[in-house]
């Protein structure tokens, strides 16, 4: 009995520090998903092809999402906005520049997103449109 229960300390170590180290690298979390620039691309000028991209991957895997266009008065810009975790309603948007971020806005609201995207992003820029695809 007394070399089983010294054994039993050593098994489960290894599990628990496993156990840590995911929990810290945020693989045991809730992180949204996120596109490498390998998978997604990183080309001057291609935000609403990356953009559509990221969303049909989302999708597939079955989360909401759609390419949110902006247009400001000196540029425009597009970023995919999804759901996640999916069936609980938080809005996050992803672009190739500053990956996924949560946004305060509801679903259905492009220009409220759009304005939540930039603050989250800190540009500060005004919104004169903004639709969705």
């Amino acid at each position: 009995m007394e070399g089983a229960r010294s054994a039993h300390p050593r098994v489960f170590l290894p599990v628990i520090l496993l156990a840590g180290a995911l929990f810290l690298s945020g693989c045991a979390g809730s992180a949204p998903p996120v596109a490498t620039d390998d998978v997604i691309g990183d080309y001057d000028n291609a935000c609403l092809p990356e953009a559509a991209i990221m969303a049909q991957a989302l999708k597939r895997n079955g989360i909401k999402a759609r390419v949110l266009i902006i247009n400001c008065p000196n540029w425009s810009h597009a970023v995919t906005a999804f759901q996640y975790p999916s069936g609980k309603g938080e809005v996050w948007c992803w672009d190739s520049d500053e990956r996924s971020m949560p946004v305060t806005s509801t679903w259905c609201d492009s220009k409220t997103m759009a304005r939540a995207w930039m603050l989250a992003a800190g540009h500060h820029e005004t919104v004169l449109d903004a639709r969705f695809k």
